[in-house]
Order: C-alpha cells, then sequence, then structure tokens
C-alpha cells in the first residue's frame, strides 16, 4: 500500500538532519522529567580494575548483575513509561526486516488490546454489582451512569485495537528490509519522505502528551 505524501513543515532545524527529531525527543523527556520533580539519578557503579589497569570480571552476583529494578535509571521512566524516548520510525524502516516489522506491531496491538479487555470485565463487572445494589435501594444511580460510560469507553477500543490487530496479521509482506523494495533510483526521495513521516510521528506525540497535560490541569 502505498503511502500518502507528506510534506514536513519548514522549521529552524532544516539544515540539521535529525535536529528536530532529537529536540522534540529532549522535549518530552524534560517535560516529564519536571514533571516527576526529580532531576538527579544516583551515578553508575564503576566496575573494580585488574592489576595491570585491566577491567576485573565480576563475580555472578554482582550487583552489576542486579535486577533492573536496583539500578539506576531515569526518574521520569518510573513515573510516566509512556515518556520514554520516542522510537526512531527512521531507524526501525531502514534497519529491520518487514516482517519484523509486522510482528512487533501484532505484539504492541495483542498487549494493548488485551489490557483494555481485562480493564473492560473488570468494568463490567463492577457495573452489574452497581445494578444490584441499585435494586436494593441504594442511591447509586450517578456512579452506575459514570461507570457504564466507563466500560463502553474501555470495551469500544478494545474492539478498535483488535480489529487492527485482525487487519496486521492478514497483512502479507515479502522478506527482507523495506529499501529492497524500493527501485534504487528513488531512494533519495524515499528517505526524505521517511524523514518527514518521522518528524510527523515525533510531533503527534509530543502534541499528545501536551495535550493531556493540559486536559489533567
Amino acid at each position: 500500500m502505498a503511502m500518502a505524501s507528506t510534506q514536513p513543515r519548514p522549521h529552524r532545524f532544516a539544515g540539521r538532519p535529525g535536529g528536530l527529531r532529537q529536540w522534540l525527543a529532549g522535549r518530552l523527556i524534560a517535560w516529564g522529567t519536571a514533571l516527576s520533580g526529580r532531576t538527579s539519578q544516583p551515578a553508575l557503579a564503576e566496575a573494580p580494575s585488574a592489576p595491570g589497569g585491566r577491567l576485573a570480571k565480576l563475580p555472578p552476583d554482582s550487583g552489576a548483575l542486579a535486577p533492573r529494578e536496583g539500578s539506576a535509571e531515569p526518574p521520569v521512566l518510573a513515573f510516566c513509561p509512556g515518556l520514554r524516548e520516542p522510537l526512531s520510525v527512521e531507524d526501525a524502516v531502514l534497519r529491520r526486516d518487514l516482517s519484523l516489522l509486522k510482528r512487533e506491531a501484532a505484539d504492541a496491538l495483542a498487549a494493548l488490546g488485551s489490557a483494555h479487555a481485562l480493564v473492560a470485565s473488570a468494568r463490567l463487572a463492577e457495573v452489574q454489582s452497581l445494578r444490584e445494589r441499585l435494586r436494593e435501594g441504594e442511591d447509586a444511580g450517578e456512579r452506575l451512569m459514570a461507570l457504564a460510560g466507563d466500560y463502553q469507553g474501555w470495551q469500544a477500543d478494545q474492539v478498535r485495537l483488535f480489529d487492527a490487530l485482525a487487519l496486521v496479521m492478514r497483512m502479507r509482506v515479502p522478506s527482507g528490509k523495506t529499501f529492497e523494495q524500493v527501485d534504487p533510483g528513488l531512494h533519495a526521495e524515499a528517505r526524505r519522505h521517511l524523514e518527514s513521516l518521522t518528524v510527523e510521528y515525533q510531533r503527534m506525540l509530543l502534541g499528545e502528551q501536551m495535550g493531556g497535560t493540559t486536559q489533567e490541569n
């Protein structure tokens, strides 16, 4: 399926390849870090040195091999995991096999759809329980309406996610990478198109994050 043409908007990073993408990613991380209120992180422990200046081999039970919950990572990722640095669409398209891209899309949709299904089922159970209490005379009409609306939202999104999953699973993609399917004479134009799509995706991410913050406030 051919991608619709997308013209990149002029910006002050036009003469610096990847500049806008790096700036957008940095803004997302900085914004999330400001939200968490924690901008410092522990320094990484240095590996012990062996005589002669060589690095000593760490024993299997070394702290360097401890579970990730004990390792240093940006605080924002602990509190706002959705604010991690965005996937580089450009790198993924250039380096990954088409079949791998399809599998990753299917895995993500299956996981997100399943998460929505679990929450939707829990909301439905709550709605049914609240209906019983309403029949017994408890004044819970407003709570029931709010909970029913929440259930419908989760359930509708679940249906869309599994529809998208079915669409991806039915797709047939050739083996090899994307640019193997593009005429070599069109590679330069295709690269520019890919760069504009990457910038547009990161612009959408930034807009979604900022829009979500505005709604919460």
